[in-house]
């Protein structure tokens, strides 16, 4: 009977594991980075999900998300970017606005990064919280709320596997095609300018204590 149990609940997580992939729809793949969607009932946007391998070290890779003002020169149409707080090497506060195309409003955002290396898998996350309130609204912009997430998988010393995903409500009334500027061009060409920058070696190298 014991057997029996223990056989139903595999076949239970492996069915939910598969049904789990099956909601991602892949929509891109090029340049060795694949972008995929899901759609998420409580939200106007599709989520996004894009991955790639690069030729890099997990530290090299955190270097270059410690380093706030260097955005505008991967985050895909990021206009600029500055850092409001830290707190050690684990947890980073800071503003962003991306650009739209005229006549619409560029969008602003407040993003809080928590970093958590995972030594057994080998796996930094970074979870990403957008923080809509933090700061005063600016009228000049419209504000972004969502949330979303880095895993970086080291691979071997000098590779990596990145997986990047966020859900974003770009707020107010934008049509299809700019939407789809946000689930499917800015992860691709994020990744792509990434991917570009960390094989480059063009940015300040740092080590972290809580990468072990």
């Amino acid at each position: 009977m014991n057997k029996r149990i223990v056989l139903l609940v595999l076949i239970l997580f492996q069915s939910g594991f598969l049904f789990s992939q099956e909601d991602w729809k892949l929509i891109k793949e090029s340049d060795d980075i694949e972008v995929f969607t899901k759609n998420e009932n409580n939200y106007k946007l599709d989520t996004f999900k894009a991955t790639v391998t690069i030729n890099t070290s997990v530290s090299n890779f955190v270097s270059v998300l410690n380093t706030i003002p260097i955005f505008p020169s991967w985050g895909h149409n990021i206009k600029n970017a500055n850092l409001l707080e830290r707190s050690g090497d684990t947890l980073q506060i800071y503003y962003s606005v991306a650009k739209a195309p005229f006549p619409y409003k560029n969008r602003d955002g407040i993003y809080l990064n928590r970093f958590r290396w995972q030594k057994e898998r080998k796996t930094l996350m970074v979870d990403i919280e957008v923080l809509d309130d933090y700061l005063a609204l600016d009228e000049k912009f419209v504000r972004v709320k969502g949330y979303g997430y880095w895993e970086v998988k080291e691979l071997s010393k000098n590779k990596i596997f990145v997986v990047f995903s966020m859900q974003i409500d770009p707020g107010g009334s934008i049509p299809s095609w700019l939407a789809n500027m946000f689930v499917d061009d800015s992860p691709y060409n994020t990744l792509l300018n990434l991917k570009a920058l960390l094989e480059s070696g063009d940015y300040e190298k740092q080590t972290f204590n809580f990468i072990d």
